[in-house]
């Protein structure tokens, strides 16, 4: 787990964003991170794809061209946990 892909997740939480159905691409991810701590599409891509490997996060329909993520319940509960340090 790297800073940005907490970002994502926190993000992910603190939308709500829990379901296939209100699942978001990688740009409206983006959109919604900090200038300081975004990073490429490219990157975003590989540490999206990287999480779904380690269940953070799933795959939601397909947007367009683009694929959408949520947050799992495993990310839920990876930033209940770190939220009360």
């Amino acid at each position: 787990m790297t800073k940005f892909d907490y970002e994502i997740l926190l993000l992910m939480n603190e939308k709500n964003v829990v379901s296939p159905l209100n699942a978001m691409n990688i740009s409206q991810i983006l959109e919604n991170i900090s200038t300081a701590k975004k990073k490429s599409y490219s990157t975003a891509y590989r540490h999206l794809q990287n999480m779904t490997k380690q269940g953070y996060v799933r795959c939601g329909f397909v947007d367009g061209l683009a694929s959408t993520y949520y947050i799992d319940e495993r990310g839920i509960s990876y930033c209940a946990a770190q939220t009360k340090c």
